[in-house]
């Protein structure tokens, strides 16, 4: 969990720090790191209300193998690949992990309850109790079980898992997954031979994987995560191939935090080092909450809570000897001196409830101020001419917010407010609004909020609170209230203050020293505590905070005294744990002997699993984020009332209950051996299993002491390995500011951001003078995310400039813009600048830019040589600012270095197997049996007796879609009898208001037109408009006849933003009623569970689907045997090897209903499978082929429900080959689009899931991937037999 809400906000501070992977643009990775515990949640439960769902077992360990594969997919580590599963936590940690689960326990209860009493059907099988996912429970054992089965499966068959070091530290493990891979990196990056500019990417959901990530030195090091979505749009696609992951860059993390505290540099009483800032940073950042100690009091992350330790830190640094944080080791004289600014936090919001108390005195006395009663209190005191600027402020928020003038801004006389600007710029940056200062006016304006997601419902709470506040201040002189501060009254009640925070959260008086003192050495000793875990490891397995609260920031000091000597001890075992942290409604996971002293009364620890307890939001907003109110277990009485139960534990649950060994895998071709299945007639066995297990155990750190900072040799800045970003390739300033409007996630940021202006290196330089440069050169853009690029264009507003030769000289010359080319030139500069500018970079005016072709990688020619390819579509040309341009780089990506053509016998040694490209056998398996001469060898050809059509699937295809009948808009509208707008606004997104200032959305979503997207079977996008098929128009139909009054009100209010629904339905008993039978009728629609796709998405629907399979079913019956024949001399131009797919498949073109081959070696999808196009889109600029194979494979998916179980798979375009159209061999390009008949075609065999198999008769030269052998696969009473191979 880590620090709550700490990523969105470290994102929009700092908006530059998060790049989104599109296709292969990722850094080049030495190691990648999974925090394995996150992988479980996703693929185990959904976080949703649903309380029927479910999913089997197999279901879940194969999302889990699913999803490994596509993270190791994504990032393709090249050494080593470390998993790593929560073993048993310290107990520090265990308060939060037993808070979790009783709190999650009893809203399963709860939400079961409900369902059911609302009628509900619920599910006969029990739901999965997420609380399984504890080390030490039957599911952890068998996903033990199930990992090192799949690990050793990868390491056998997969190409790319071959060649690297695998490393699982699982359930059986002690510690924390994050933190004994930190172990790992701690340990290797002390060694004599460590590389510093080792490429670490650590996977993980956790906030605090960014401080562990920081506290490492390490600068070539980034966080891989899913795509974060705020608001209530939160869609996740149905295949996992369309998920979106951003790398959040540590490098240029590190370059912020250097920004944020460079004042400091010139400041200090030692020298100024960047890695003791970042270090200070961690520690700092402890103040505010993690999962080991509570946040102290009111200091909340979305209050302002970092921003304000930055500038305690910035005042208290330079009045220290030394900095406050020693790779993991608090100066506590320092950090007294921090503690002391803390106490300046503290006493104002001691003043909020100070005020508050006056005026309730005042009020009991009959000395009131004339304020009406019950209005909130203000935490402080203005004077009235602040007052009288406040309240126009207030009306203008409220004009805005409201909708009444979108347009307003609120303005005065500068010299009107000159001696309260300091206030005016005060109560803008609460309120975040835009503060324009010009020569005469101070200007107010308030930013934007996307509409789409319900504006930021936290950000607005913040808002309201400031407004109440200044709302409810008392108006006095500023004289008199200096004099209030300093009364000796004013102490007094800020010790009563104190007094009531003490007897409300731990039940004593302020007056009890010792408990206050034991409670903050406690604290105290959390804080140093939690810094030996970040950099040393666990320092005390048995150490915890006592406490649900922290203590007052101005009491802390009084633990500084505290005891740091920690014991190490011993960690729990499994199922000691599981009794520490398992509710009373999750026995079932614990074993039956131990569950008595969960429910007996006469249990001498009955009283650590209470039915009930209180929660308490303690400042919070959110119900997740209350405190849960239960006793802390007492380790001697857990451990005392346990011990004589032990003996009763079986042979199975006392090996359960003891710890392992972290094992290594490592691919050995002289192991041969069968490993038999994880999952008896689920998953096959491994009958060549190549895979060494051995034990592993992490590098010596006997004798070194750990020391945080950069290693020697490590690449920072402009010196970064490649694809690595640097804000430092562009001279530039930087400003915090929150007078800017950064959108990272997609809303406004109403926060300071740090935001950079990149100087323009270029000015003064005439258009011809960087034409003369740059054109047809390779040049880097994309600022700070560096992608390179071949320049074909530079224009200014009038001009096209271009370089042609003359008497064999290059001479640039300008081309006038027409009319529509003048406006596409600004219409690109204002769009990069909008660009930038959502992610807080200023680029200045735009007077030049320059149009490139982006590289996609490297292609492969005739003879085998490698260079680059950039993307010559033309709809992907991309226009850059020429400020943003960048000619060079220091570091160059090794993966994109063109290279010349090879010998035929290092392309294609004797014993390559690949696939033929000649027409004779085109796409069969072979194996290179001899190497003739330089560009000749003879192949071994898997050649089938029978020839298949390959044509048949377009034919169906084509049939089906033409079934499919669409109505433009003027039509439908015709016919349904209601205005264009009606049905524009009713097809889409429909966001309406009910009870004041809430939203709803009464859309049929089935049109995005600012998202490019389109429902399937229900609408499309053509050039002329929207149309919508006869499902969707019965659908809107359906929708008119069930709420007639609904419709009418539409009409009558048609143009009203976002009308109110009494507007619509009226207001009577009746009426209300509408709203929520019109919500439940909206959710039991299909569209609005269907996947949502681009513009350019071609998908078949189930039915298609189905007519495809069974044409495919009767052609692979009817084929015939293969055989294996030798081809003499044949060109190696029609030869092609897995390995080649990403540099020869790049360029294919596909149709619905294409056959196609899959030839790569890695991935989830047998090598040499055969299968039929059923669906084409993009995704993050990867052409994604939906295909039913022929067979079902382990790992195969129904593709959202429109192919059969285990079938279905959605790949990258450049994985298969075309069978239909020939596009790659000699004359590929010239048959591309044509139907034709293959000569070859394959033996039909129904294989198992997994299973090694014949594929279509490949079974000679590939059986399946890496020589798969026999198998059988039985799920739901399925049963495939899978026939013998021939192996060479």
């Amino acid at each position: 969990m880590g620090i709550p809400k700490f990523y969105r906000w470290i994102s929009e501070r700092y908006p530059l720090i998060s790049q989104l992977i599109e296709g292969d643009n990722i850094p080049e990775f030495d190691n990648l790191y999974l925090d394995m515990n996150g992988i479980l949640h996703n693929c185990t439960h959904r976080d949703s209300d649903d309380v029927t769902f479910r999913m089997s077992e197999d279901q879940m360990f194969l999302a889990i193998f699913s999803y490994i594969e596509l993270l190791f997919d994504k990032v393709k580590p090249k050494k080593l690949f470390f998993m790593a599963v929560d073993g048993v936590a310290p107990r520090a940690k265990m308060n939060q992990q037993r808070s979790r689960r009783f709190r999650t326990a009893l809203d399963a209860q709860n939400a079961q309850k409900k369902a059911i009493a609302e009628g509900v059907e619920m599910p006969a099988e029990e739901a999965f109790d997420t609380s399984a996912i504890t080390p030490g429970t039957e599911f952890m054992v068998k996903l033990s079980k199930q990992l090192h089965y799949f690990v050793s499966r990868k390491v056998s068959e997969d190409s790319r898992w071959k060649g690297i070091q695998v490393v699982l530290s699982g359930h059986e493990v002690p510690g924390e997954g994050e933190h004994k891979i930190m172990e790992y990196i701690r340990a290797a990056k002390m060694q004599p031979d460590n590389n510093a500019n080792t490429r670490h990417c650590l996977y993980g959901l956790d906030a605090d994987l960014i401080m562990l990530g920081l506290l490492s030195h390490d600068p070539h090091f980034s966080l891989l995560r899913e795509e974060v979505q705020f608001g209530p749009s939160r869609n996740k696609p149905k295949e996992l191939f369309h998920q979106k992951f951003f790398l959040l860059h540590l490098s240029l993390v590190r370059e912020y935090l250097e920004l944020e505290f460079s004042e400091l540099k010139h400041s200090l009483n030692f020298e100024y080092d960047l890695e003791h800032i970042i270090d200070d940073f961690i520690l700092v950042c402890v103040f505010i909450g993690n999962d080991f100690l509570p946040n102290l009091p009111q200091l909340h992350v979305n209050e302002g809570a970092l921003p304000f330790m930055f500038e305690a830190y910035k005042r208290t640094l330079p009045l220290c000897s030394s900095y406050l944080n020693d790779s993991g080791t608090i100066n506590l004289e320092n950090l007294r001196l921090l503690l002391k600014e803390l106490v300046t936090f503290e006493f104002k919001l001691f003043e909020a409830d100070h005020d508050d108390s006056l005026y309730s005195e005042s009020k009991a006395s009959g000395k009131g101020n004339g304020r009406k009663k019950g209005k909130k209190e203000s935490p402080f005191s203005i004077t009235p001419t602040q007052s009288a600027i406040f309240q126009s402020i207030d009306k203008y928020v409220a004009t805005v917010q409201e909708g009444n003038d979108k347009e307003a801004k609120w303005e005065l006389p500068k010299k009107y407010i000159e001696k309260e600007l300091d206030f005016v710029t005060t109560l803008a940056s609460k309120l975040a609004l835009n503060l324009h200062l010009d020569d005469n006016v101070v200007r107010l304006t308030l930013p934007s909020i996307d509409d789409s997601d319900n504006s930021d419902e936290e950000s607005n709470f913040a808002l309201q609170r400031v407004l109440e506040q200044y709302r409810a201040a008392t108006i006095e002189d500023s004289d008199k209230i200096a004099s209030e501060k300093a009364s000796d009254a004013v102490m007094k009640r800020f010790v009563s203050w104190k007094d009531d925070y003490y007897k409300n959260k731990f039940g004593f008086s302020y007056q009890n020293q010792e408990a206050l003192t034991e409670l903050c050495q406690n604290y105290v000793q959390g804080l140093q505590w939690v810094m030996n875990y970040y950099y040393k490891g666990v320092c005390s397995w048995s150490w915890f905070y006592r406490y649900h609260y922290a203590p007052r920031a101005s009491d802390i000091a009084k633990g500084l005294e505290a005891d740091m000597n920690f014991q190490l001890g011993q960690p729990f075992k499994p199922f000691e744990q599981l009794m520490g942290v398992m509710p009373p409604l999750s026995d079932s996971l614990i074993p039956l002997p131990y569950r008595t002293l969960m429910h007996d009364p006469a249990s001498p620890i009955i009283d650590f699993y209470p039915l009930e307890f209180d929660l308490d939001l303690n400042g919070k907003k959110m119900d997740w984020e209350a405190v849960v109110k239960i006793p802390f277990v007492d380790q001697d009485r857990l451990l005392k009332a346990m011990a004589p139960i032990d003996k009763q534990l079986s042979p199975d649950e006392k090996k359960r209950n003891s710890f392992g060994k972290m094992v290594e895998f490592r691919y050995d071709e002289s192991v041969n051996s069968v490993y038999e299945s994880s999952l008896q007639d689920i998953f096959p066995d491994i009958l060549h299993n190549h895979c060494r297990i051995s034990e592993y155990h992490f590098p010596s750190m006997e004798g070194i002491l750990y020391k945080s900072t950069l290693g020697k040799g490590a690449f920072t800045g402009v010196h970064m390995l490649a694809g690595f970003p640097s804000l430092k390739t562009i001279p530039f300033s930087s400003e915090l500011t929150s007078q800017h409007s950064v959108n990272v996630f997609d809303q406004d940021s109403r926060r300071e951001a740090m935001v950079i202006a990149i100087e323009d290196i270029y000015e003064g330089r005439t258009v011809e003078q960087l034409a003369a440069e740059f054109l047809h050169q390779k040049v880097y853009v994309g600022y700070p995310y560096l992608r390179e690029a071949q320049v074909i264009s530079i224009s200014d507003e009038l001009f096209n400039y271009t370089k042609i030769i003359v008497q064999g000289k290059p001479e640039i010359r300008p081309l006038s813009h027409s009319q529509e080319e003048i406006e596409k030139y600004f219409r690109k500069s204002a769009d990069a600048y909008r660009a930038y500018a959502r992610r807080g970079v200023e680029i200045g005016e735009t007077t030049v830019t320059v149009t490139v072709r982006l590289l996609k990688g490297l292609k492969q020619l005739a003879d085998g040589a490698l260079v680059k390819d950039f993307d010559t579509n033309q709809e992907k040309e991309a226009v850059f600012p020429v400020q943003t341009l960048i000619a060079s780089v220091v570091n160059k990506d090794e993966r994109f270095v063109e290279r010349a053509a090879p010998k035929i016998e290092e392309q294609y040694p004797v014993g390559t197997r690949g696939f033929f490209l000649g027409a004779e056998a085109f796409g069969q398996p072979l194996q290179v049996v001899k190497i003739c001469d330089a560009s000749h060898v003879d192949v071994a050809v898997s050649v089938a007796d029978h020839v298949n059509d390959t044509t048949f699937g377009v034919t169906i295809a084509r049939q089906e879609q033409a079934k499919i009948v669409y109505f433009s808009s003027i039509e439908l509208c015709r016919e349904l009898h209601v205005p264009m707008l009606l049905l524009s606004k009713i097809t889409a997104s429909f966001m309406v208001t009910f009870d004041g200032s809430k939203n709803t959305n009464l859309g049929l979503n089935m049109k995005f037109e600012s998202r490019k997207q389109k429902v399937l079977g229900f609408t499309r996008r053509t050039a002329t408009g929207w149309e919508y098929s006869q499902k969707a128009k019965a659908l809107i139909k359906e929708y008119m006849t069930t709420f007639p009054q609904l419709f009418q009100g539409l009409i009558k209010h048609l143009h009203t933003d976002r009308p109110d629904v009494s507007t619509l339905l009226g207001s009577g008993e009746a009426a209300q009623k509408q709203l929520p039978a019109i919500k439940a009728w909206l959710k039991s629609k299909e569209s609005v569970r269907m996947e949502r796709v681009p513009f350019d998405s071609e998908q078949l629907l189930p039915e298609a689907v189905a007519k495809l399979e069974a044409a495919v079913d009767s052609v692979l019956q009817s084929s015939g045997a293969s055989n294996i024949k030798v081809l003499h001399h044949v060109v190696q131009t029609t030869l092609f090897k897995p390995v080649d797919a990403i540099h020869k498949l790049q360029h294919q073109n596909f149709q619905l209903g294409d056959r196609v081959l899959y030839a790569r070696d890695t991935g989830n999808v047998p090598i040499a499978s055969t299968g039929t196009v059923i669906g084409i889109s993009t995704s993050d600029g990867r052409k994604a082929l939906d295909i039913v194979f022929d067979h079902t494979f382990m790992g195969g998916t129904t593709l959202g429900g429109r192919c059969s179980v285990d079938r279905g798979m959605t790949v990258e375009g450049l994985s298969v080959i075309n069978l239909t159209t020939k596009q790659v061999g000699p004359g590929g390009a010239r048959q591309q689009h044509q139907q034709q008949q293959q000569k070859k075609q394959p033996q039909a065999h129904r294989g198992g899931r997994g299973g090694a198999q014949t594929q279509n008769g490949r079974g000679g030269i590939y059986a399946a991937r890496g020589d798969r052998d026999n198998a059988s696969y039985n799920r739901g009473g399925r049963v495939a037999n899978v026939g013998t191979h021939v192996h060479k």
